[in-house]
């Protein structure tokens, strides 16, 4: 088959870094054929074309400009696919039309756990334009069927998939990064991988571990890697003590990873299943996070991570200290089930057969729309 995927947002978050890792997935079975329509000049259209065909798009502001749509009927037109996937709202609802007037199908990915619109112009881009669903975590499945836009059999569970191989807890290099990052030795050292977006709730890690700080704390280091919005790395930079260090975008994420003693996501709410999370899992780090959208999907408290409450620093600073202070017999068994469910279910693999068993769905039935 030819899947074109469509992204408005150009921007390298894990939304996009997944769309990049099926894209390369599909390429690897040899049987199907990946193109990527992204943001002219984004970074993602960069990144996209190095494991795919990657098609420059200008998607104006709003649900839907009539120029865009022109264009992205002629686009689909050229490229002949077998499936349209859209991720984001504007690529949903202008290539989602485009689709509907070449005839095309439509999958729809939907990578966050927030609440379907109860309009019917906000429920239309999923009743309409959508024949099934890929969700990165069975919360944000349950959500769709719930309010009535998608039936359970065309909901696929698609969540981000990691690269054992890569994520080898055997092969970090924790005090060769610390070094790099101007870590003393014997420093203790909390960690966090996300896009820089308020969602991700940076502002209540950087509180926590301020309080930490001023509590007697003073080896703990924390780090966060992810680029992002420069409004909220401007006021993390204002609430961050001295041993704070933002890194910005990596590459290395699994050498940042393996640096830390406890990752932790202090989320908010919309949340879907965070990549950082799957991966730390592989690597033995201990995680802890907060109980926002689908990360109790993956993360059970006592059994493969830990949980907490969302915005609430001195909460997540007890549990921060309580952690650190567990004796590492405690912690071996749930970071022994953490890796073994990422060996079970996140493999590349099978997130990749999950897309294809979506794509096969929408192929044989054609498109489709709900009353």
């Amino acid at each position: 088959m030819h899947i074109v995927h469509t992204e408005s947002t150009g921007g390298l978050g894990g939304q996009s870094l997944r769309l990049i890792d099926e894209a390369r997935g599909l390429k690897k079975t040899g049987d199907h054929r990946c193109t990527v329509v992204a943001p002219e000049g984004s970074p993602l259209l960069a990144r996209a074309a190095q494991v795919a065909e990657a098609v420059p798009f200008r998607f104006h502001r709003g649900s839907v400009h009539v120029l865009d749509l022109g264009r992205a009927v002629l686009l689909l037109r050229r490229l002949g696919p077998d499936v349209v996937h859209t991720h984001s709202s504007s690529d949903a609802w202008t290539f989602g039309l485009a689709a509907r007037i070449c005839g095309l199908p439509v999958v729809r990915g939907r990578h966050i756990a927030k609440e379907v619109p109860r309009s019917w112009f906000g429920r239309f881009a999923y009743t309409h334009l959508a024949d099934a669903f890929t969700v990165s975590g069975s919360t944000i499945g349950r959500l769709l069927v719930d309010a009535g836009v998608a039936d359970a059999d065309r909901v696929f569970d698609t969540p981000a998939s990691v690269d054992l191989s890569r994520f080898d807890p055997s092969r970090t290099e924790r005090e060769a990064v610390r070094r790099e990052l101007g870590i003393p030795a014997g420093a203790r050292v909390i960690g966090s991988v996300s896009i820089l977006r308020l969602m991700k709730g940076v502002d209540t890690l950087v509180d926590a571990h301020a309080r930490l700080a001023r509590r007697g704390h003073e080896d703990l280091w924390l780090v966060h890697a992810g680029g992002g919005g420069d409004s909220v790395l401007r006021d993390a930079l204002a609430r961050a003590g001295e041993h704070v260090r933002f890194l910005g975008f990596r590459e290395d994420v699994e050498r940042v990873l393996g640096a830390f003693d406890l990752f932790v996501l202090a989320s908010r709410a919309s949340e879907g299943v965070p990549q950082a999370i799957l991966q730390a899992m592989a690597l033995r780090i201990p995680v802890l996070a907060t109980r926002a959208g689908g990360i109790p999907d993956v993360v059970r408290e006592g059994e493969t991570g830990f949980l907490v409450a969302s915005d609430d620093a001195e909460i997540l600073a007890e549990r921060i200290e309580s952690l650190l202070a567990m004796p590492a017999s405690e912690l071996a068994p749930v970071l022994d089930r953490a890796r073994r469910t990422i060996e079970e279910n996140y493999t590349p693999e099978r997130v990749v057969e999950k897309y294809l068993e979506a794509y096969r769905v929408v192929s044989r039935s054609g498109p489709a729309v709900r009353a």
